[in-house]
């Protein structure tokens, strides 16, 4: 073999092995990158769990296929034990009964008023939805589920001295999409609206906010009302609290979609036979 040939053969050779480092290293470089995505993706995941756990219950309130963790501190209100007993859990500061009530939890909260002795005042959180009127309309034909929403607006704007949430006046209700960015939970989209009034609370007379929000799935209709002191009373660390918490119980809500039914109450249906 000629010296040039040599040459150009161990040339050769040597542009091979570099071009193959090359590969190497890239495809080393590449899987190194993914898994350095995957584990700061696990690291976010991680982060927001912790964001979760920290601000809600662990274990969520279950009941007509909803699961909802509320914020942490809020203490469910008891409902009646026995039919035509008073319903502890309307609130005592609105003279109409919350429609499609289904449960209630308060906490308190703390507030900035000048020269008042006590540093907390309560709020709650109420739990409105349609389920029971599809349980009605089984034997009261006049029971309307797809009402729900309207109905319970018409008592609050009443309660409240606004206007109607009428066609001619739409109330403007704010969209949420959530969660915003890496959906870790199912995404979900919702309205909500601000209203307050000053009620008395604990003959106190005190300016409160009213936060509807409302969720629909399929035909269940699903609200939550929450209600506290006024932004400018509520103190800005408990704000961001109170409402961040509202915020990642409702990412977290889970809602079914289906109707309740009316379990039979006659005998189980016999096996077959003769």
């Amino acid at each position: 073999m000629r010296m040039s040939q040599v040459t150009t053969s161990i040339r050769a050779g040597g542009l091979q092995a570099v071009f193959t480092a090359v590969v190497m290293a890239t495809i080393v470089g590449c899987g190194s990158q993914a898994y350095e995505q995957r584990l700061a993706e696990t690291a976010k995941y991680y982060a927001y769990r912790q964001q979760v756990d920290t601000a809600l219950e662990r274990n969520p309130w279950q009941e007509f296929g909803i699961q909802l963790r509320l914020p942490q501190g809020f203490q469910e209100i008891p409902g009646p034990t026995e039919e035509g007993e008073h319903d502890g859990r309307q609130p005592n500061f609105l003279s109409k009964p919350l429609p499609g009530l289904v449960a209630a939890w308060q906490s308190e909260v703390y507030v900035e008023i000048p020269d008042r002795e006590s540093k907390t005042m309560p709020a709650w959180i109420f739990l409105c939805t349609n389920h029971q009127r599809f349980l009605d309309q089984q034997s009261n034909p006049t029971a309307t589920p797809a009402l729900f929403v309207e109905d319970l607006s018409n008592v609050l704007a009443a309660e409240l001295r606004y206007e109607p949430d009428t066609a001619l006046n739409r109330w403007t209700y704010e969209e949420t999409r959530a969660p915003v960015g890496t959906p870790y939970v199912p995404r979900k989209t919702y309205e909500w609206i601000m209203l307050d009034d000053e009620r008395n609370i604990n003959d106190e007379r005190v300016r409160m906010q009213f936060r509807l929000i409302r969720y629909y799935v399929n035909q269940i209709q699903f609200c939550l009302l929450t209600v506290a002191p006024h932004e400018e009373i509520l103190d800005r660390r408990d704000w961001r609290k109170f409402y961040t918490g509202i915020d990642l119980a409702m990412e977290n809500l889970v809602v079914s979609g289906d109707p309740p039914r009316q379990q039979s109450s006659g005998p189980p249906a016999s096996g077959g036979g003769f």
